[in-house]
């Protein structure tokens, strides 16, 4: 088995299986998976009787925010906005808001960050899924998706050129946005195989000091396609285990690195010395 199959089953092993050592981040390390904000949300949503549509629109309106963001800061302020303003949340009746008032709402709710562009953003996407079918509403609505189509229908423009799903339609946040959609969304996506890892900063830091990829003297965007194949191959070979609908994929193995990234390498990083919380920081090149 390579080394970055090695790795990546480690890693994944601990995660899942809860044998990562957090004790000195204060996180209890039980059950890390359902503690992952946007899981944690979706189940809250599901026990407080919300459909499973109203959960994924949920899901899909945050992951369009989900760009430079602190996780758990932003999902938080969006689930006490969906409590105290649910029709932000339904693309028909988004669409009846002036846009300032919608602005103004994101805003103050802290949803929001680049106030003006994510305003219209979540403004355009309801447009989007207010009226007419798509892969996207489909899958939102029912459930049912295919990966490559919906990667494919969140590049799509309307016939002014317009994109018709700004800021889920990025390399990053629209992999994001399938995975999730997936799990824990509840929908059954077609070929979750094909989506790729979705790399950002806390994704690379890991696999980078990991050694799972050695891309360091490249910029972010050109170490992208490396790292997602990479990764690709190495869960392939390592056979990772995972959530429902997302097991055994790049999928499952995205909010892992995301995980050692956020709580495991930058807390190293600040603290300037190593501070293992798994089997798999043995390979740290820190």
């Amino acid at each position: 088995m390579s080394n970055a199959a090695q790795v990546v089953r480690m890693i994944s092993d601990d995660f899942y299986g809860n044998h990562l050592d957090l004790s000195e981040r204060g996180i209890e390390p039980h059950d890390l998976w359902s503690q992952m904000p946007e899981v944690k949300l979706a189940e809250e949503m599901r026990d407080s009787g919300k459909s499973e549509r109203t959960v994924r629109l949920f899901l899909t309106f945050v992951s369009a925010m989900d760009r430079m963001r602190e996780a758990d800061s932003l999902w938080k302020s969006a689930a006490e906005l969906f409590m105290s303003c649910p029709e932000l949340f339904e693309p028909a009746e988004v669409v009846k808001i002036p846009l300032e008032t919608l602005k103004s709402r994101l805003s103050k709710s802290r949803v929001s960050r680049y106030h003006t562009q994510d305003s219209e953003a979540w403004h355009v996407i309801s447009a989007s899924l207010a009226v007419g079918d798509s892969p996207i509403r489909r899958v939102i609505d029912s459930g049912l998706g295919d990966s490559l189509e919906l990667l494919k229908a969140l590049r799509s423009r309307d016939e002014t050129g317009r994109s018709r799903f700004p800021l889920l339609r990025g390399p990053k946040i629209g992999a994001m946005w399938v995975r999730i959609m997936a799990n824990p969304g509840g929908a059954e996506i077609k070929s979750i195989e094909k989506v790729p890892v979705a790399v950002d900063v806390q994704v690379r830091r890991a696999a980078e000091n990991l050694g799972i990829t050695d891309t360091q003297v490249l910029k972010l965007r050109e170490a992208k396609p490396i790292i997602q194949s990479v990764c690709r191959e190495a869960v392939a070979e390592a056979k990772i285990g995972g959530p429902d609908r997302i097991a055994g994929t790049s999928a499952a193995l995205d909010p892992v690195l995301w995980f050692y990234g956020k709580y495991g390498c930058s807390y190293c990083e600040k603290s300037s010395r190593q501070v293992p919380i798994g089997k798999a920081c043995e390979h740290c090149r820190l």
